[in-house]
């Protein structure tokens, strides 16, 4: 299998498949209610919502990375303040982070293999890592947030 497909493979997997160390993305976000989102069980940690913005902030800067741009902080922001806590809010952001994920795909998709090799620039121009290396960070990334978003709704659950 190409190293393309690989890391496709993979992050479709971590976001809606049958990943060996637990539940997809998919599974974790379906049944969670914009009230529970919202809400900050755990002093001092981020809300299931903070924690999906900041994944769909650092999924379009991945993807601006694989589209050959340098490295930067996400245009959202690290952490992009929750403004609205209303039920459409939290479906419009499960959405976007959806759709971040498929402009990702359709990037990988049409880079070219020798392309996954190519470093990502640094504006510093220490520490560079490869698309490939970028892009798979981001699934690391994921199931990191993923485990914090399902110990918050089970937190949120256990009274």
């Amino acid at each position: 299998m190409s190293l393309k497909a690989t890391i496709r493979e993979h992050l479709m997997t971590v976001w809606a498949g049958d990943p060996w160390y637990g539940s997809s993305s998919k599974k974790i976000l379906e049944d969670i209610t914009a009230a529970e989102a919202a809400t900050h069980p755990i002093a001092g940690a981020q809300s299931i919502w903070e924690t999906a913005l900041h994944m769909v902030a650092w999924t379009e800067e991945t993807t601006s990375r694989l589209s050959g741009n340098a490295a930067k902080s996400p245009e959202r922001g690290d952490w992009p303040p929750v403004s609205d806590t209303s039920a459409s809010a939290w479906t419009a952001v499960t959405d976007t982070l959806r759709a971040a994920r498929y402009a990702l795909l359709e990037v990988l998709e049409k880079l070219h293999e020798e392309n996954l090799y190519a470093q990502v620039p640094k504006p510093d121009g220490a520490g560079s890592r490869t698309r490939a290396e970028t892009v798979s960070g981001l699934a690391e990334h994921d199931v990191y947030h993923l485990g914090q978003i399902a110990m918050l709704k089970k937190a949120l659950r256990a009274h």
